[in-house]
């Protein structure tokens, strides 16, 4: 149950994040949904799988690997350079922290 509450909120926080950024539309909504549907559940099995999660430190492997992943497909689905990797990271970056801060006040 834990693995789909952290993937609902990666998928609303990063799609709310891109629609702010100017990636609207159904298309590129559901890109974006879905692409982070696959990375979020198959980074959360991989690790619980590993049991990573008690060294902190190795997670960023794995993240960086999804960040990757999910540039690419947007690099394609979106036909876009500019700027798209650092846009990545951040939306990453944003649901890694939230999701570090629901798990440290018992929320996720």
């Amino acid at each position: 149950m834990v693995y789909f509450k952290a993937c609902l909120i990666t998928v609303a926080v990063e799609c709310a994040f891109f629609w702010l950024l100017g990636y609207r539309g159904r298309y590129k909504q559901s890109v974006i949904a879905l692409s982070n549907v696959v990375t979020n559940l198959s980074l959360n099995i991989f690790l619980s799988y590993v049991q990573w999660m008690y060294y902190r430190p190795w997670i960023f492997i794995p993240e960086a690997i999804v960040v990757l992943t999910e540039y690419l497909i947007y690099r394609y689905a979106f036909e876009e350079g500019s700027h798209l990797l650092l846009k990545v990271f951040l939306a990453n970056v944003i649901t890694y922290s939230l999701g570090v801060l629901l798990e440290a006040v018992k929320l996720l």
